[in-house]
């Protein structure tokens, strides 16, 4: 493609535009375009809406049990993927020799997936401590 200079700009950008608004206005449209992305988008943001309603609550018992349920999922997602990992470390086997290096890193994994436990159970307990002192009742 030419470089736009004092001959050709007018025309490239003529083309241009025609050619991205053709496209623009089939795709963006608030009907039932190609795809639909502006009631896609509407319908999406009153979802979230709505979520947000339903979570928002000054009560400090609903707050703890969405910390809690919050926690928990992280935490049951940390256990499956230290257990995806440890079950990989035991099937690695180089030409049927176990290494030490694998060794090593299965205990590294294992001791790193308990430290990280006793952290996370602190950070839990801590900030449901915070968050029920910053609440009276």
């Amino acid at each position: 493609m030419p470089q736009l200079d004092k001959f050709t700009y007018f025309t490239q950008f003529f083309w241009s535009c025609l050619f991205l608004f053709t496209f623009y206005i089939p795709i963006c449209n608030d009907g039932d375009g190609v795809l639909g992305i502006s009631r896609i988008l509407k319908l999406r943001n009153q979802l979230v809406s709505n979520r947000g309603n339903k979570i928002r609550s000054n009560d400090p018992n609903s707050l703890e049990d969405i910390f809690r349920k919050g926690f928990s999922t992280g935490v049951s997602y940390m256990y499956s993927s230290l257990f995806e990992v440890s079950q990989w470390c035991n099937a690695v086997d180089l030409l049927g020799n176990r290494s030490k290096i694998t060794f090593l890193s299965c205990f590294g994994e294992i001791s790193g997936s308990r430290g990280m436990e006793r952290n996370i159970l602190y950070l839990i307990s801590k900030s449901l401590y915070d968050a029920s002192s910053s609440n009276p009742k």
